[in-house]
């Protein structure tokens, strides 16, 4: 426990959200962040083998990320404020390895989604970028770039992994699978030497509130 007391503190020096990624890495330790995308779900406490890391994180919102110990580790998603346990995820961290833990789906139906982030730098001149599918009423989607798919019949829970793009400004649309039907349409700006996830939110259900969107993160 002391030990992960520590490394917790020691983010406060070392964790930039949004930084370009490096190729130096700390092998004895991972990386890990939160996001919330469940629509309908409230404000969540995070908590690391029973320790509250995140305070009443709101729906649509991503944490930076914190350093851990290598290992397994128990990660609970709390209601905020209280000790009611929405999500329960045992997760094995990997030496120098970067991961998001999605929370996802409808409330009644809420569960953890882990994607294990890319971390080193692509090629010069590009960057990295995946399409991950947490929008759970969408149905199967196809994914366009500049007009052109680039990831077909998409379903929920799905992550593309990432392809290498040259930088630049990119249109990309999320439509009803097989069809023309756009239901989310987002500009991408990737710059070289970052990797980004493009993450579908909100529902249909929660129009009103939580509409269907496209969350860009930063990696690594």
């Amino acid at each position: 426990m002391r030990r992960l007391i520590g490394l917790l503190l020691s983010v406060l020096l070392v964790a930039q959200l949004g930084s370009c990624v490096t190729d130096e890495r700390d092998d004895s330790t991972a990386r890990v962040r939160v996001l919330h995308v469940s629509p309908d779900a409230p404000n969540l406490d995070v908590l690391f083998d029973g320790a509250r890391v995140f305070s009443n994180v709101p729906y649509s919102a991503a944490s930076a990320y914190l350093i851990f110990p290598t290992g397994t580790h128990r990660i609970t998603f709390n209601v905020a404020g209280t000790a009611t346990t929405l999500i329960d995820v045992s997760q094995n961290l990997a030496n120098a390895a970067a991961y998001t833990i999605i929370a996802a789906n409808f409330a009644a139906s809420i569960q953890g989604l882990t994607v294990t982030d890319q971390t080193l730098a692509p090629p010069a001149g590009q960057a990295a970028v995946r399409v991950i599918h947490a929008a759970p009423d969408a149905g199967p989607v196809d994914v366009l770039v500049n007009g052109q798919v680039v990831v077909a019949n998409m379903l929920f829970g799905a992550n593309s992994g990432y392809v290498n793009l040259a930088t630049g400004t990119y249109d990309v649309k999320v439509n009803v699978a097989g069809t023309s039907t756009t239901v989310i349409q987002t500009t991408l700006t990737a710059n070289a030497a970052f990797n980004y996830s493009v993450v579908a939110i909100g529902s249909i259900r929660t129009a009103a509130t939580n509409p269907l969107a496209l969350k860009v993160l930063t990696d690594g």
